[in-house]
């Protein structure tokens, strides 16, 4: 009866952990979410011209995101951080619109030196352009700075985020990358693009029938996405019993619709043919 009672407390405290874990996360996401809306609401009140109070939103957006940070570190640290630079962004602005001008000040010479960071939305398709390229190269902190730099002006872009996720995949940090593109996908339900990038992290993550489940959709979505139907052919072949022949013919559609040949997809399609 004793061993018995010790194995129960065992299992007790084991599920208590298990439990209050389940909920720092639950606690976390709730306060990221609200954290946003508060964003959302302070990028209002800036466009609308009541500055006083999107000053106040946005420091108080800040501090929400400092706290989460603090009390839970390894809850999607890039994410928080791309935030807050956003926050300190518009911050530094709001502050240099409303602080008064003096006449007295002599005005320095202008400048015709390009600006380095993105100062509005028109300049993230070149960020986004320099993000892959360093992305296809294996450079992963410079995409990032470049990521870092575009959400400073348009945090709610897509295709920043939708990259943003697939460095996390890059980095291995599918757990991360499912976070952020799970919730990019239920906001954006017909984009094939973060449907497939979802895919990626849930078979990263290991979770199969889920990868199968977005290429899917990706490509009921989008049937002429090569990207879509090369990753369905990948997926065919993984796991403990591979579906050589469906993995043939996903490969070969991805083929017909332009994407480039797999010399080792194709090797492998001839070994199983001899």
């Amino acid at each position: 009866m004793k061993t018995t009672r010790i194995i129960l407390v065992g299992l007790s405290v084991a599920m208590l952990a298990s439990s209050l874990a389940t909920a720092d996360i639950i606690s976390a996401t709730l306060k990221f979410t609200r954290t946003q809306d508060m964003v959302a609401e302070a990028d209002r009140s800036d466009e609308t011209g009541d500055w006083g109070k999107a000053l106040l939103l946005y420091k108080y957006a800040l501090n929400s995101y400092t706290e989460i940070m603090i009390e839970d570190p390894d809850f999607q640290p890039d994410m928080i951080e791309f935030r807050m630079e956003y926050c300190d962004g518009r911050l530094a602005a709001l502050l240099n619109r409303l602080q008064p001008e003096d006449p007295g000040l002599e005005q320095g010479p202008a400048t015709n030196q390009p600006p380095t960071v993105a100062t509005a939305p028109e300049d993230v398709p070149e960020l986004l352009a320099l993000a892959r390229g360093h992305l296809e190269e294996g450079e992963s902190d410079a995409a990032r700075a470049q990521l870092i730099e575009g959400f400073k002006v348009d945090p709610d872009n897509v295709n920043l985020r939708l990259l943003a996720g697939l460095a996390q995949c890059q980095a291995r940090r599918f757990g991360d990358a499912i976070f952020l593109l799970k919730e990019l996908s239920i906001e954006e339900p017909s984009n094939a693009s973060v449907r497939v990038g979802l895919a990626a992290a849930y078979f990263g993550d290991g979770q199969r029938e889920a990868a199968a489940e977005e290429l899917e959709a990706a490509i009921s979505l989008e049937p002429d996405m090569a990207d879509a139907h090369y990753n369905m052919a990948q997926l065919m072949l993984a796991g403990p019993t591979p579906d050589n022949e469906a993995a043939y013919d996903f490969y070969h559609r991805a083929l017909e619709l332009g994407a480039t040949p797999d010399p080792r997809l194709e090797a492998l399609f001839e070994s199983g043919e001899e």
